[in-house]
């Protein structure tokens, strides 16, 4: 060998598995084997028809992709259909109404199993006008207030 020239010997690299290789945005130091949770449960809630809904669900590990079930029905993301977008552990009905109303569950999924949050049931709001069921009896006849 020439003065100055210097070999180096290359060694066998290990083999990384295709299982690393999916996660590598969170590290290859991800325990394939650990079962996710819901640390932060969504929260069942009242709205009006055409209210704004947002339910939040935080689970650990937090690189795990969490998907949403409406009523059982898995929801394959966002859906302008049902006006429903969901971002993250974060699902926004951007307007209530009878579809979109129900039992709502946050699931995260990993290859050592599943786990579902607590339902959170959202009802749409029962709206009445202001003075309804207000009544005033006049000579034995019922009639409606009606602020008068």
């Amino acid at each position: 060998m020439p003065c100055g020239m210097m070999t180096m010997q290359r060694r066998k690299q290990p083999e990384v598995t295709l299982a690393c290789l999916l996660l590598a945005a969170a590290g290859c130091f991800a325990d394939l084997n650990e079962v996710p949770q819901v640390t932060v449960q969504p929260s069942s809630t009242v709205q009006k028809l055409g209210g704004t809904v947002i339910l939040g669900c935080v689970v650990e590990p937090p690189w795990m992709n969490t998907t949403w079930r409406l009523n059982g029905r898995e929801l394959n993301g966002s859906d302008d259909t049902l006006g429903i977008l969901i971002t993250r552990g974060t699902l926004v009905v951007t307007a209530l109404n009878n579809h979109t109303v129900g039992r709502y569950q946050c699931v995260a999924r990993m290859p050592a199993g599943a786990v579902a949050s607590v339902p959170a049931t959202v009802t749409l709001a029962s709206w009445c006008p202001e003075n309804w069921g207000v009544f005033r009896i006049y000579n034995s006849a019922v009639r409606p207030a009606l602020g008068y």
